[in-house]
């Protein structure tokens, strides 16, 4: 991709003068305005530094703090033997890749002839190997994410050209099958907030692991080496339940991916939302993994100097091109070489991401027009600025050069794990009891499943009343019967709507780790809510039936109605699932479904006389869940009915 401008180089290093300037003036204030004090500033931020990683290293279970880098590197390696290494070593190497995004089609026309792909990515190679920790950097829109999805091989968009090689120990990756080595940990820590850390980790233990291997004992060393001893009993926690810190919590994610002792890991952002404590021990548990010999590939966003100093290997990505990708500790002196000195006392990170975002760029107050010419100027600039940036990173001894070999990554061979580790049974079980743990320990939840059927009760007591015998109480017995099948089917509806799209991330984690199928899914989540089914219509009939006064001419009418009330809910549970799967969004979902719902009501034979219905709406008659239970519980409470029909 060519600069759509060029500028000289005067007016370059103006602009890259005065942005250095302007950072210089930044860290000024920062270090303090009184130059005199510089030595006390000093030995303060020394004890600052220090009492900081004391903070860090207590929170992570060591037992000292780190005064230097070597002690700081010596704990790390000592904390790698911790972890188990792993089966194989893998180095990852890419070669030329370029993802571009190609333009929205307009709705009902052709898509123009002249419509533009957006490059995300263009011409990346590089490399990574066993023993190497990789952070990503860049600011937003620089393509991070979308090059770890790549990577990754869990790129879910369906609009992206892809071009170029991806590499597993020299093999091509689509000759390969690497499913049971790579982990990914997502940014979003996605776990069930009512297990433990301990069940999460078992629960992805039975799944995951073959029947060969000690589970208990893989748990019991990871929760070790993760210095999760003191919060395996602790809940996860979420919106509705207390539970561990967002360390561990970030902790539990990276662990239940390490069940399986994969030999490559992507991580999306993990200090995200993190506390610059809780993100240098998580940072720290990255590079003990490496240093056991596992690849590691993790994009980061703006880390602080504390965990800038932890990084192996970096790689900084602006407008999809690299300009740089080598040994940390060595990017403050390339870029101070290139005439991009980062100012003293700054935090390199901060540095970078300063020097390639866009948004470094001042625009003076103007009138319109002016406003989008300086707009235009600014980006063909910075367009410049990135290419030169990234020609003189291509023409450096220090770029990484993905023609290098690892002497220990030998060919893989065949994977051996396709298909799931559980059998279908295993998974479902699993699964149901989880299901079941879940309901049990959210208690607020049952209490709304026993308020919902006792409200619906009163209601329909303080409507309907005792109805009787006389001829007018058949108008009323039809109310309460199409009433009761209208809660049976909305409550179960908004109820599933309103819960599941809180797990969906979970199960979207799970199934693409190959932990379970869909159909075991699914099937243990229909069963796991049948006891919330059944007592959601025993409470309702119970409560309404006899207090208003339907038939009770013989107990098989009873059991009849109250039967199809349970099969009607059950239907209906299911027909949340089915809004709650088709609809991504929680918020529309909620929305739509009364739009969904309602047309089906008015033809289920309440409000309109079903033969005077337009032939149009004869599929809705036929799909309609209310036509069938309405006529079912009508003919019912009329079987054996004596009704005093006399005028008067």
């Amino acid at each position: 991709m060519s600069s759509s401008g060029e500028y000289s180089d005067d007016n370059s290093s103006v602009l890259e003068s005065s942005q250095r300037d302007r950072i210089d003036e930044s860290s000024s204030l920062n270090i303090g305005k009184d130059q005199s004090n510089s030595s006390q500033d000093s030995r303060e931020r020394q004890g600052t530094l220090t009492a900081k990683k004391e903070t860090a290293a207590d929170n992570f279970g060591t037992e000292q703090p780190f005064n230097t880098i070597h002690q700081q590197d010596s704990y790390i390696k000592k904390r790698a033997t911790s972890f188990a290494e792993p089966r194989h070593q893998i180095q990852l190497t890419w070669k030329n890749i370029s993802i571009s995004a190609s333009p929205k089609k307009p709705f009902c026309r052709k898509m123009p002839d002249d419509a533009k792909y957006t490059t995300i990515l263009e011409d990346l190679s590089g490399t990574v190997k066993p023993g190497q920790f990789l952070s990503i950097l860049g600011a937003s829109g620089a393509g991070k994410t979308t090059l770890l999805n790549y990577l990754s091989d869990r790129d879910p968009s369906k609009n992206l050209q892809k071009e170029g090689q991806i590499l597993i120990n020299g093999v091509d990756r689509d000759k390969v099958s690497i499913s049971k080595y790579v982990a990914y940990v997502q940014q979003d820590d996605v776990l069930m907030q009512t297990l433990t850390v301990r069940e999460c980790f078992m629960f992805a233990a039975n799944l995951r692991l073959p029947p060969t291997v000690d589970r208990e004992e893989r748990v019991d060393k990871l929760i070790e080496s993760l210095k999760l001893e003191k919060a395996q009993h602790t809940k996860i926690g979420g919106p509705l339940v207390k539970g561990v810190s967002g360390g561990e919590r970030k902790r539990t994610s990276i662990g239940v991916e390490l069940i399986t002792e994969p030999s490559i890991i992507f991580l999306d952002e993990p200090t995200t939302g993190l506390d610059s404590f809780t993100a240098f021990s998580v940072v720290e548990v990255l590079r003990s993994l490496a240093q056991s010999g596992r690849t590691i590939i993790s994009t980061i966003h703006q880390p602080n100097s504390e965990t800038f100093e932890t990084f192996d290997q970096l790689m900084l990505l602006a407008d999809g091109r690299v300009l740089y990708h080598n040994d940390a500790k060595r990017a403050v002196d390339y870029f101070s070489s290139i005439g991009y000195k980062c100012p003293e006392h700054t935090n390199p990170a901060d540095y970078f991401m300063y020097m390639m975002s866009i948004e470094a760029y001042e625009i003076d107050d103007a009138d319109q027009d002016e406003l989008q010419r300086r707009k235009t100027e600014i980006e063909h600039e910075y367009k410049n600025k990135i290419h030169q940036m990234h020609d003189k990173y291509e023409a450096s001894e220090l770029k990484n050069d993905p023609e290098s070999e690892h002497p220990e990554a030998q060919p893989l061979g065949e994977d051996g794990g396709k298909g799931y580790k559980a059998s279908f049974v295993k998974q479902f079980c699993l699964l149901a009891q989880r299901s079941f743990k879940n309901t049990l320990r959210l208690p607020a939840e049952l209490v709304n499943k026993l308020a919902i059927p006792i409200c619906i009760a009163i209601m329909i007591i303080l409507v309907f009343g005792r109805l009787g015998d006389g001829a007018s109480s058949i108008q009323s017995r039809n109310g309460v019967i199409f009433f009761i099948a209208i809660c049976s089917v909305f409550i179960p509806v908004q109820t599933v709507i309103v819960i599941f799209p809180d797990e969906k991330p979970v199960f979207h984690r799970e199934h693409s780790g190959g932990m379970y199928s869909s159909m075991s899914y699914f099937l243990a989540r229909i069963i796991a809510d049948m006891p919330n089914v059944i007592l959601f219509a025993t409470f309702t009939v119970l409560l309404y039936y006899f207090i208003v006064g339907l038939n009770l001419a013989n107990a098989g009418i009873f059991f009849i109605h109250f039967f199809y009330v349970m099969l009607l809910s059950f239907s209906a549970n299911g027909l949340g699932y089915f809004f709650s799967v088709m609809v991504p969004q929680k918020d529309l979902a909620v929305n739509l479904t009364p739009v969904v719902i309602i047309p089906f009501m008015l033809v289920g034979g309440f409000f309109v006389n079903q033969n005077n219905f337009i032939p149009v709406l004869y599929p809705l008659e036929y799909l309609s869940l209310f036509k069938y239970s309405f006529q079912v519980l009508v003919m019912n409470e009329y079987t054996d009915l004596d009704l005093d029909c006399q005028p008067g």
